[in-house]
């Protein structure tokens, strides 16, 4: 019976360094993602008007920014650049799918810079 309640007392949960200093846990990363596109929801600009481009158009319709908007503008699409249908960028641009571009794009779905030789396509 001893060694039952040694037992009992040893596999206890402890308090963590954190539960000490009375700070709350981080959320689970879970909780924190859009459900419907799978993106972290401080990053989901389809859900959060907030977080689109100021003066891009956007495809109420099709919750898209309407220069990706294929089913409004199907002539407007590059056919050589993969496309992400999840959240409506294409994929070198999808910062949702691909973390690491945030850091070098200066905001959510931007356009493609214009070519080094100056000229549009």
């Amino acid at each position: 019976m001893t060694a039952l309640a040694v037992f009992l007392v040893g596999s206890m949960p402890t308090a963590s360094a954190q539960d000490v200093k009375g700070e709350k846990p981080k959320p689970d990363a879970k909780q924190n993602l859009c459900k419907p596109h799978k993106a972290a929801k401080e990053d989901c600009f389809i859900c959060d008007p907030k977080l689109r481009e100021k003066g891009r158009l956007w495809c109420k319709e099709h919750d898209r920014y309407e220069d990706r908007c294929w089913i409004c503008h199907p002539e407007a699409q590059d056919k050589k650049r993969l496309f992400c249908k999840e959240h409506s960028l294409y994929e070198d641009e999808c910062f949702l799918c691909h973390p690491e571009l945030k850091k070098k794009k200066p905001s959510a779905g931007a356009t493609p810079s214009a070519p080094e030789d100056g000229k549009s396509k």
